[in-house]
């Protein structure tokens, strides 16, 4: 299962199982689900999901906090960017690990990231377009919070 955030588009999507090409969605305002052909849940998205979470908690229910994750890696070896979205980003090959900083929201740490598609984000002529098209919404991150 995997559980991801997307601020730029305030989506919340929880998959709990792999693509599947014969998946039906079924929408309801801002929910959305993924049915496959024999009725299992593929996966749930909500939008306006800081709405959701804001009405959640003022109803009761009790909304925990994602936990802090691994350790950052040591030695990463940052790279400028010269993009609008992306100020600079990091690769730790060992654990698949990318770090980015955008210029608006802070640094987000991905997960089990393949060597290629880093190197394909410095190599991307556009860096913003490379993120929206390979690696956000498409690998498991989390936000960096600094103490």
């Amino acid at each position: 299962m995997t559980i991801r955030y997307d601020q730029e588009i305030d989506t919340l999507t929880i998959t709990l199982g792999p693509d599947r090409h014969d998946a039906c969605q079924l929408k309801a305002g801002d929910f959305a689900a993924l049915v496959g052909s024999s009725d299992e849940l593929v996966s749930i998205s909500i939008a306006n999901a800081s709405r959701f979470v804001a009405r959640s908690t003022a109803a009761g229910v009790k909304v925990e906090a994602k936990s802090a994750g691994p350790p950052a890696p040591q030695g990463l070896v940052w790279h400028n960017a010269d993009s609008s979205m992306v100020s600079a980003f990091a690769y730790h090959e060992p654990e698949g690990i990318l770090e980015v900083a955008f210029h608006r929201t802070g640094v987000y740490r991905y997960f089990d990231v393949p060597l290629h598609i880093f190197e394909g984000l410095r190599d991307a002529a556009s860096k913003g377009r490379f993120m929206r098209s390979h690696i956000i919404n498409v690998y498991a991150w989390e936000k960096k919070h600094h103490r």
